[in-house]
């Protein structure tokens, strides 16, 4: 069985590549690091995707193309923009969804605004905004593989992690404000079952990368800093949330899925 792990900075990637003792290959493009490890039933590919929907998107494309895996994991850290989410906390995601599209006009009289808790999403069914008739198909909010998920959730609970779902937004925004935090799940998914999300730059961009190359996909998460709360981005305790016990917990899932195959 092959998996691969998506990830974009050193303190994301660096214990599971550690843990799995995986050798540099060669980088793809010339620009993403790319390391392969093999165990027995079990070959682990690592991309670094360094930050940013682009690079996301480019470097998971062809580490899919090149590696062929079974399954794709977004290891990351995310900000969280809602009550009830903090730092430290180990999230799965319940959906990807783009956190940055924005029409500046009000949602009741479609007007200018400076406000941005009363923009409109780029996506939805009105004639002016964008849908799956424009994306070839495909809705602009993504889904984790279900069972993956829950597989991951399971194991995790089993071990005493509890995560959190919630959704995932992905773009180069970051909020602040407490209104406009609260504003932008309802926007840009009306139908969410809840109002926890928290957001990076990369798995908007790595999610439909997956999707059209219907590869299965899900994301491992721990939340760096929280912008509701006022809890600070500390890089040096990010690198400490991707060690230890989380490691350890992905590398035995990992390998009960290869044995499980």
């Amino acid at each position: 069985m092959r998996v691969l792990f998506v990830g974009a900075m050193d303190r994301e990637i660096d214990g599971v590549r550690a843990r799995f003792g995986c050798a540099l290959s060669e980088p793809i493009y010339g620009a993403y690091p790319f390391w392969i490890a093999h165990e027995p039933g079990l070959d682990i590919g690592i991309v670094q995707t360094h930050v940013g929907e682009s690079n996301a998107a480019i470097a998971t494309a062809e580490a899919i193309r090149r590696f062929a895996p079974a399954c794709v994991f977004k290891l990351g850290c995310v900000g969280g923009h809602a009550e009830g989410v903090h730092t430290g906390d180990l999230v799965v995601p319940i959906a990807f969804f783009h956190s940055g599209a924005w029409i500046t006009r009000r949602q009741d009289d479609n007007t200018p605004t400076a406000d941005a808790a009363q923009w409109q999403s780029v996506f939805g069914d009105k004639p002016y905004q964008v849908n799956a008739e424009n994306l070839g198909g495909r809705a602009h909010v993504s889904q984790p593989d279900q069972a993956l998920t829950q597989r991951f959730a399971e194991f995790a609970n089993a071990r005493g992690a509890a995560p959190v779902r919630a959704y995932v937004g992905g773009s180069a925004m970051w909020f602040f404000d407490h209104g406009v935090m609260q504003h932008v799940l309802a926007a840009q998914v009306p139908d969410a079952t809840t109002s926890a999300w928290v957001a990076d730059m990369e798995s908007y961009a790595v999610a439909q990368a997956c999707a059209v190359g219907n590869m299965p996909f899900t994301g491992l998460y721990r939340v760096s800093n929280s912008d509701y709360y006022g809890e600070p981005y500390d890089p040096a305790a990010v690198a400490d949330m991707f060690s230890g016990n989380f490691v350890e917990t992905i590398a035995e899932f990992v390998n009960q899925l290869a044995a499980q195959e």
